[in-house]
């Protein structure tokens, strides 16, 4: 038997034994709460920083669309006070908009067009009298859009201006004020709109623009609240080839199925629409 000495060392090993896992344990769990707070600590202060820094740019972006700079005029002068956009000469509403969208746009329209009429000849069997053309083709193309009015004052966007107007717009309320229009391009333009042309292979409007028109994700803008002279111009670049920037050819593919008729009724139903965005 052991002896009570030696039986009160043995409960006092057992004892500083628990002891010691206790202590491992309080400290695990003390080390990974303080883990866990360094660690959420740094996040909760990025998302302070991006706040701060979405406000910046929302601030910056609405000077420069109220007041432009140097040579880049206000973008109100077109777009309207509050980016609603000018019916009578089809100019877009911004407000509201995806700021990526936007961001692409601009980028897209501030692109240099590709050089027309160039010919590619055939590979010829003495490859030293070969015409070696060294220049950035791709398979997906970042996409070309193309305006008269609009194409040279992207270019004088700086990246930081076109991510501010972007953030600026992005961040702006709207409420559509539908426009009145006969009833039967009414019909035919919802028709088109919800329906589309199966027989012809033709999808609906609503299948990327969402069911009542107001857009969805960054690649499909919303049609509800635009001029229906605006929705007419850009179906027509589409199919003119001034504007190819958007995703797949989706957008070129259907363009090129529409008549003029389709247009006219497709975007007065779009122009006649309700649509309400709080903005961010």
């Amino acid at each position: 038997m052991e002896d009570k000495s030696m039986l009160i060392s043995r409960h006092a090993w057992l004892f500083m034994k628990y002891q010691n896992r206790n202590f491992a344990k309080q400290f695990t769990y003390i080390f990974v709460l303080l883990g866990l707070s360094v660690g959420i600590l740094p996040i909760s202060g990025c998302g302070k920083h991006a706040d701060s820094d979405t406000r910046a740019a929302v601030a910056a972006g609405k000077l420069l669309a109220e007041k432009g700079h140097g040579t880049i005029p206000a973008c109100i002068a077109c777009h309207g006070n509050n980016g609603e956009g000018l019916d009578a000469a089809g100019y877009p509403r911004l407000a509201g908009l995806n700021a990526t969208y936007i961001e692409k746009q601009l980028n897209d329209l501030a692109r240099e067009l590709p050089p027309a009429g160039v010919v590619i000849e055939s590979v010829a069997k003495d490859y030293s009298k070969t015409p070696r053309i060294y220049s950035d083709l791709t398979v997906f193309s970042p996409g070309l859009r193309h305006d008269d009015v609009m194409s040279p004052i992207a270019k004088q966007l700086s990246k930081t201006d076109i991510h501010n107007i972007a953030a600026y717009y992005s961040s702006l309320p709207f409420q559509a004020k539908p426009v009145a229009a006969d009833y039967e391009v009414l019909e035919r333009g919802q028709d088109l709109a919800l329906r589309g042309k199966p027989e012809y292979g033709l999808p609906a409007c609503i299948s990327c623009h969402a069911p009542n028109g107001e857009g969805f994700g960054t690649d499909f803008p919303p049609l509800a609240g635009q001029p229906a002279a605006y929705i007419v111009n850009q179906i027509n670049k589409w199919q003119r080839g001034d504007r190819d920037n958007d995703n797949l050819g989706l957008m070129h593919a259907v363009a090129d199925q529409l008549t003029d008729a389709d247009k006219l009724n497709v975007a007065a139903y779009y122009a006649n629409r309700s649509l309400i965005v709080n903005g961010k």
